[in-house]
């Protein structure tokens, strides 16, 4: 998601209310096994999706470390290990402090800042439910290969769609209960992906009038408002010829979107790195096999940078059509040709070539497709 940064939100929680909050923080921490000796603090700005490095430092011998940051408005800060992973921080304390084993990232501990710990405890409650989603959505994607009753597809998927909101709630609540914005800013960025636009609007509003003076939440709210007044027959390429789009594919081989014409041809923009693309994917799969007998396809075109992790998405992910990329992320010659703000992001192309839909995420995709090729 795309937003804003700038302001001041003020006195956030200090140890004495007569306390002034610094201009900075500080994140000290011991790593254990890690792959590499540099470790890096980045800002994630509202406005953009690219991070900033604002410091980096190499690993004593003991693994410790220390890094300054800003603290200018509350906001989401990256702690990345060089080849290893990374781990979301939020700026409310003068002093953070990390303990990480890399052989077991996900249970590292952070001391010092509220924001970040509750942030650390949600990923973990979200994790382990989105777990348990993708194992439901896998076998319902299964009982759909092998031709399974109906009824048995019936209880699965009442299962998937009660596991599902068990994951919006849990999230929901978060949101609404937070005591930071920055927290609650990026918690509203995994809302997004289950619940509907009206209510997410609703807990954005919440926020915003609880932190009037934060500037991530207040263009946030600005952005859905504009989404909102937006509908799908206002893209800018509806009913025009689909750009054309000539990339290789993971052999090297030039593939072109003109060469499906006489089909329609889902050109589904993703990258091995989106996790929304990722969770995506199954109805994206549910799709391709319920539809690739009649006249319809998928072109995967990718926004990845690195070769091995787009291959390894599509064989971990069971993406079994034609896929391409440029490996230029952001700067693919894709992004600006088809106007993408973000993905998962499609466009549905007729056989004639001209797009007839777009943005068609769960089961929108199937409503489409069946519309189209009944």
């Amino acid at each position: 998601m795309k937003h804003l940064m700038i302001a001041v939100v003020g006195m956030l929680l200090m140890a004495s209310c007569s306390n002034k909050q610094s201009e900075s923080f500080t994140v000290t921490g011991t790593i254990e096994n890690a792959p590499g000796k540099k470790v890096f603090l980045m800002e994630i700005p509202y406005s953009s999706p690219q991070p900033i490095v604002v410091d980096s430092v190499t690993l004593d011998k003991k693994g410790s470390f220390t890094l300054k940051g800003g603290r200018k408005e509350e906001q989401i800060y990256g702690l990345s290990l060089e080849n290893g992973p990374e781990i979301l921080l939020v700026n409310d304390a003068d002093e953070v402090n990390i303990k990480l084993d890399v052989s077991n990232y996900r249970n590292y501990k952070v001391t010092g800042s509220p924001a970040s710990e509750s942030l650390h405890k949600l990923f973990e409650e979200y994790g382990r439910k989105d777990s348990t989603l993708f194992i439901t959505m896998k076998s319902i994607d299964s009982l759909q290969k092998a031709g399974g009753n109906d009824s048995t597809l019936v209880m699965a998927r009442a299962k998937r769609d009660a596991q599902s909101q068990e994951m919006t709630n849990t999230v929901k609540k978060f949101i609404s209960e937070s005591p930071s914005p920055a927290a609650r800013f990026y918690a509203i960025g995994l809302a997004s992906r289950t619940v509907p636009p009206d209510e997410l609007k609703q807990l954005v509003d919440q926020s915003v009038a609880k932190f009037k003076d934060h500037q991530g939440l207040a263009g946030l709210s600005q952005m859905l408002a504009a989404n909102s007044a937006r509908k799908q027959p206002d893209y800018p390429l509806m009913n025009q010829q689909a750009p054309e789009i000539n990339m290789p594919d993971n052999s090297g081989k030039m593939i072109s979107l003109s060469s499906f014409k006489g089909k329609y041809v889902l050109v589904d923009f993703w990258a091995s790195w989106c996790g929304p693309c990722r969770k995506e994917n199954p109805n994206v799969v549910a799709a391709y096999n319920k539809f690739k007998s009649k006249n319809f396809t998928i072109l995967g075109v990718s926004l990845d940078q690195d070769k091995a992790a787009w291959q390894q998405a599509v064989a971990k992910d069971n993406l079994t059509w034609t896929h391409i990329s440029d490996l230029k992320q952001w700067e693919s010659a894709a992004v600006p040709a088809y106007g993408i703000e973000g993905i998962p992001f499609n466009v549905l192309v007729d056989p004639q070539g001209k797009i007839v839909a777009s943005n068609l995420r769960g089961p929108d995709l199937e409503v489409k497709l069946q519309e189209l090729l009944k």
